[in-house]
């Protein structure tokens, strides 16, 4: 399940340079969970699917994680992605072609943000 980030600091603790640290430290530690591949997917077949697998150290499967996918702005239109934490420390892409028509991937690098 997503954990959620500490309060930002109040207005009463607005001098409180602790409070303010503590609430940017769980912030960071949100947004550490990162990964990327560079990879040729290749041709994808109409109706198919391929797969890119990234490492994410820290990464937790079953445990509820949101995972945020980076794909290159030059990625097909006709490529729907989505990712998941698939084991421990991996986050599967699943990359969809929705076309009529087969769609090559070339060399492409795929980011994944993962967040508890």
């Amino acid at each position: 399940m997503a954990r959620k980030v500490r309060q930002p600091p109040t207005v009463s603790e607005k001098d409180n340079f602790r409070a303010r640290e503590a609430f940017d430290n769980s912030v960071e530690d949100l947004l550490e969970l990162v990964g990327s591949v560079t990879q040729t997917v290749g041709s994808v077949s109409a109706g198919a699917s391929a797969t890119v697998s990234i490492p994410v150290p820290g990464a937790k499967a079953d445990a509820g994680m949101t995972v945020q996918v980076g794909v290159p702005s030059s990625l097909d239109n006709g490529i729907v992605f989505q990712g998941k934490v698939s084991a421990d420390d991996l986050v599967l892409v699943l990359l969809y072609n929705r076309t009529g028509s087969p769609i090559v991937l070339p060399e492409y690098t795929y980011s994944a943000r993962v967040m508890p």
